[in-house]
C-alpha cells in the first residue's frame, strides 16, 4: 500500500510547487534580462538597417494572352523576329548570374565605400568623398579593406601613414594598380574601401534578389531586391531591368542582322556586275553606231529578259537552300542565319522559324543551367527532329528547282536558236542588254529586301514592360525593432529558466521531502528551516531561543512532540547521525534538547563524535574531560556533567580529549553502563554520533539507543546517501530509525511553504523582522485592500 501510495503521489503534478523551485535563482532574471536588453540595444545601434526596394514588370507570353494582336504593321513585322516568351524562362534569366555581374561592371560594385558614425558603419554609395577606380587587384586587396584618411580637399592618406597624396594619382601597391579620384562632397574624413571579386560579389546580390510571380494567370513579375542603401537598390533593379530588355532585344534583333548583313554583301556583288555590263552596253553602241534594234529582235529579247529573269530567281532560290542547309548543319559552329525573306515555301518558313525559336531557348537555358539538365535535353532533341525536317524539305525543294531551272535553260536554248537569225551586230547587242537586264532586276530585288528587313529590324520592341518603377519601403524590413526587443525579452526568461533546468538537472542533492520519502520508505519526522547566521559570529549563535515565536523554534517543538511517535512511544535515547558531517546533526541535537527542557524535561546531551567533536565549541564548554575519560574509567560521572547555561534540566557530557582508538573505547562495554546509569537521572539521553557514511561509530552506538533520528539537509546530502538510509531501514539495523531534513530554504522556492507543514509565516514571526519583510508586508495589505 505505501508503495502505490509514493507512486499515485509521485505522478500528481503541482504547478505551485515547480514555479516556486525558480524563486532560488530569482536573481538570474534581472541579471539575464539586463544583458539581453543591453545587448539588443547595442545590436540596433551597430546594426545598419535593410530596406526592401519593389518593381513590377509586364512580360507578353502568348500562352497568357498579350501580344500578337495589335493590328499594325510594326507589331506584325516585330513578330518576324523573337516574338513571345515564356514567362518562367524569363524569371530564369532575371535571376542569371551574367546578368548580375554586367550590373556590377556598369555600377562599379565591386567598389563599396563605408565610413563609421558611431558605433554603426555607414555605406556611402554615390555619396563617396572619394571614388577608386581599379585597374588590377590583389589577393591581399580582395581580403583587406583599404582606409584613406582625407586632408584636406585636395589631399589624402593611405591609413596611418604620414605621406599626403593628392588626387588623380595612379597607385600601385598591396592593394593593387588603382586611380584615386575626388568624389562628392561630404563630411566623412575616415573611408574604408572593400574589393570584392565580381563573380562571388554577384553570388551575394542575388540572394538579396527575389523574382516572384504573384499571380500564375498572369505574367507580372514582381522584383524585390534588400539592401542598407536605398540608392543603390533602386540604381540595381533600374540597371537589371536596362541589361534584361537589351539582352532580349539582342537576342530578337540577331536573325534580322543576319539578314542584312546577306543583302549587303548580295548588293555590293550585284553592284560591280551591274556597273561592268552597262559600260558594255555603252561601248558596244559607240563602237558598232547602233542606235536600236528591230521588232523581232526586240520580241526576242523581251521573251529571253523574261525568261532570264525566271532563271535567276531559280539560281538565288538554289542558293539560299544552300545556305539554309548549310546553316542547319553548321548551327552549333555559329554559321550565319539565313534570309527567311527570300524563301516562298511556307513549310520551310515554319520549320526554319520553329528552328530558331529553339535555337534561343537553348542558348537562356546553357546560361542558367547544366548540360545534363532536362529541359535542354528535350530542346537538344526537339533541334535534332527539326533539322532532319529541314534537311528533307531543302532536299525536296533542290530537286523541284533542278527540274524549273532545266526547263528554263531548254526554253533559253530556243530563244537563241531565234536569234542566230539576226544579224551579227543586233545579236551581240541583245545578248548585252540582255545581261544588263537580269543585273538590274536582281539588283532592284536586294534593294526591295534590304528595306523591308530593315524597317523590321528598326520596329522591333522589348517584349516586357515597366509597370511600376523601383519603390522603396518607408521603413526597414531589418532589423524589426519590437521583434528584436520582445526577443530580448523572451531571451531574458527563457536562458535564466535552461539554465536553472541545467542546474537541477546536474544538482545530485536532496532538494525536497519527497525525495527523502521515495528513495528511503521512510517518513520524514521533521523539518527545520534555513538558519541565516553571519559569518564569523560566535558558535553559540546558532541555539535557538525556545521562547521566541519564530518558524525555526516552532518547527522544534513540533519535533519534540512528534518524539512520542518514536517505535511504540517510550523512546528515551536516542542517536543522532548524518552521511557525511556538516549536515546539522550537532544543532539540531543542541536546539531539540533545549526544546526538551523547556518542556519541563530533564535531557542530557552525549558528544560521542570521538574523531571531530563540536558540541564544546557550540556551547562554549571545556573539553578537558568528557565521554572518552568515562571510557576509560578515569574519573566519576559527575565530574563529567556539565550545565549547558540553556536551561536548568539541560545538562550536556562533551566528548572529552580525542582518543587514538574511538571505536575500540566504544565498543569496550562501559558505553552500556553509562547509558543506565544517565537513564535514572534524565528523562531523555540524546547521543551525537559521528556520520554513519565515513566511520563504524554510529553502527557500534546504534545497538545501545531505542532510536535514532537520521538527519538529512537540503541541498547538501547527496541523493546516493539516501540509498544507504532506505538500506539500513530494510536491514533494521538500527532501531526505528527515522529521518530529519535540516537546512530547509523556504525562500528558494520550496515546495511547502514558508513554515512547517505549509502554514506560512501567518503563525509564525521572528523577534526582528528585516525592513524589507515590513514593506512587504504593508504592500501585501495595501494591495488586499484595493
Amino acid at each position: 500500500m505505501n508503495q502505490e501510495f509514493f507512486e499515485e503521489d509521485e505522478q500528481e503534478f503541482d504547478l505551485n510547487s515547480y514555479i516556486r523551485r525558480y524563486f532560488r535563482y530569482w536573481y538570474l532574471f534581472p541579471i539575464f534580462l539586463a544583458i539581453t536588453i543591453t545587448a539588443a540595444f547595442f545590436y540596433l545601434k551597430i546594426t545598419q538597417p535593410i530596406y526592401s526596394t519593389r518593381t513590377t514588370i509586364l512580360i507578353k507570353d502568348e500562352k497568357k494572352g498579350l501580344g500578337g494582336a495589335q493590328g499594325d504593321i510594326l507589331s506584325e513585322l516585330s513578330t518576324q523576329f523573337g516574338g513571345n516568351k515564356l514567362v518562367e524562362n524569363e524569371l530564369e534569366i532575371i535571376k542569371s548570374q551574367t546578368l548580375m555581374e554586367q550590373i556590377i561592371k556598369d555600377l562599379s560594385l565591386d567598389v563599396s565605400y563605408s565610413s563609421k558614425e558611431g558605433l554603426r558603419t555607414i555605406n556611402l554609395y554615390s555619396v563617396s568623398p572619394l571614388t577608386v577606380k581599379p585597374e588590377v587587384i590583389t589577393e591581399y586587396g580582395l581580403k583587406e579593406p583599404m582606409l584613406i584618411h582625407i586632408v584636406d580637399s585636395a589631399h589624402f592618406r593611405f591609413g596611418k601613414e604620414d605621406q599626403l597624396f593628392t588626387f588623380g594619382q595612379r597607385f600601385n601597391n598591396q592593394w593593387g594598380a588603382f586611380v584615386v579620384e575626388k568624389g562628392a562632397k561630404s563630411e566623412f574624413e575616415d573611408i574604408e574601401i572593400d574589393f570584392a571579386d565580381p563573380k562571388s560579389l554577384a553570388e551575394s546580390m542575388l540572394e538579396k534578389l527575389t523574382v516572384q510571380q504573384p499571380n500564375v494567370k498572369s505574367t507580372v513579375l514582381e522584383l524585390t531586391y534588400e539592401d542598407e542603401n536605398v540608392q543603390r537598390s533602386k540604381d540595381v533593379l533600374n540597371k537589371l531591368l536596362d541589361v534584361y530588355v537589351q539582352s532580349s532585344l539582342d537576342d530578337k534583333n540577331g536573325e534580322a542582322s543576319n539578314t542584312l548583313k546577306f543583302i549587303e554583301n548580295r548588293l555590293g556583288l550585284i553592284t560591280g556586275e551591274l556597273g561592268d555590263v552597262e559600260k558594255d552596253v555603252e561601248s558596244y553602241k559607240t563602237n558598232q553606231g547602233i542606235t536600236d534594234i528591230s521588232a523581232e529582235s526586240q520580241l526576242f529579247l523581251e521573251n529571253i529578259k523574261e525568261n532570264d529573269s525566271k532563271l535567276n530567281e531559280v539560281n538565288t532560290k538554289i542558293s539560299i537552300l544552300e545556305s539554309v542547309d548549310n546553316f542547319v548543319q553548321n548551327a552549333d559552329a555559329g554559321a550565319v542565319a539565313p534570309a527567311t525573306y527570300m524563301i516562298d515555301d511556307p513549310v520551310l518558313v515554319s520549320l526554319l522559324t520553329k528552328f530558331n525559336e529553339l535555337e534561343l531557348q537553348r542558348e537562356r537555358y546553357a546560361r542558367t543551367t547544366t548540360d545534363k539538365n532536362p529541359l535542354l535535353e528535350t530542346i537538344n532533341t526537339q533541334l535534332n527532329g527539326t533539322r532532319q525536317a529541314i534537311k528533307e524539305n531543302v532536299q525536296n525543294l533542290k530537286r523541284g528547282m533542278a527540274v524549273t531551272k532545266k526547263n528554263l535553260e531548254s526554253i533559253n536554248t530556243r530563244f537563241s536558236t531565234g536569234l542566230r537569225s539576226i544579224p551579227k551586230k543586233e545579236r551581240e547587242y541583245v545578248g548585252i542588254k540582255r545581261q544588263q537586264s537580269i543585273k538590274e532586276e536582281l539588283y532592284l530585288y536586294l534593294l526591295q529586301k534590304r528595306e523591308e528587313t530593315a524597317l523590321a529590324y528598326a520596329s522591333t520592341v522589348t517584349d516586357s514592360r515597366l509597370i511600376d518603377a523601383p519603390i522603396t519601403t518607408f521603413n526597414p524590413i531589418k532589423p524589426k525593432k519590437s521583434l528584436i526587443w520582445l526577443g530580448s525579452g523572451a531571451a531574458g526568461i527563457i536562458i535564466p529558466i535552461l539554465l536553472i533546468n541545467l542546474i537541477f538537472m546536474l544538482n545530485n542533492t536532496v532538494q525536497s521531502r519527497e525525495e527523502i520519502e521515495k528513495r528511503t520508505s521512510s517518513s520524514v519526522l521533521g523539518e527545520i528551516g534555513l538558519m541565516k547566521t553571519v559569518k564569523g559570529e560566535p558558535a553559540s549563535e546558532s541555539i535557538i531561543k525556545m521562547t521566541s515565536r519564530s518558524a525555526v523554534a516552532e518547527q522544534f517543538r513540533a519535533l519534540r512532540t512528534n518524539l512520542q511517535y518514536l517505535g511504540d512511544g517510550t523512546c528515551r535515547t536516542i542517536m543522532f547521525t548524518s552521511s557525511i558531517g556538516g549536515e546539522g546533526k550537532s544543532f539540531i541535537s543542541i536546539n531539540l534538547a533545549a526544546s526538551l527542557a523547556f518542556s519541563d524535561k530533564r535531557v542530557i546531551l552525549l558528544g560521542m563524535d570521538l574523531r571531530k567533536p563540536s558540541l564544546h565549541e557550540r556551547l562554549e564548554l571545556s573539553n578537558k574531560k568528557g565521554v572518552s575519560n568515562y571510557m576509560v574509567g578515569q574519573t566519576n560521572l559527575d565530574d563529567l556533567i556539565h550545565s549547558t547555561g540553556v536551561h536548568p534540566k539541560f545538562d550536556v557530557m562533551v566528548s572529552g580529549p580525542l582518543p587514538p582508538n574511538p571505536s575500540e573505547l566504544l565498543g569496550n562495554g562501559r558505553l552500556t553502563q553509562l547509558l543506565a546509569e544517565l537513564k535514572e537521572r534524565y528523562d531523555y539521553i540524546l547521543i551525537d554520533s559521528p556520520p554513519y557514511g565515513l566511520v563504524t561509530d554510529a553502527a557500534l552506538i546504534a545497538e545501545h539507543v531505542d532510536a535514532t533520528l537520521y538527519v538529512v539537509r537540503y541541498n547538501y546530502t547527496i541523493l546516493d546517501h539516501l540509498n544507504r538510509i532506505g538500506e539500513l531501514r530494510r536491514t533494521k539495523r538500527f532501531a526505528n530509525l527515522t529521518v530529519i531534513f535540516n537546512g530547509v530554504n523556504y525562500g528558494a522556492g520550496y515546495g511547502y511553504g514558508y513554515g512547517y507543514g505549509g502554514y506560512g509565516y501567518g503563525y509564525y514571526t521572528d523577534d526582528k523582522k528585516p525592513k524589507g519583510m515590513e514593506f512587504g508586508h504593508k504592500l501585501k495589505k495595501l494591495v488586499s485592500k484595493g
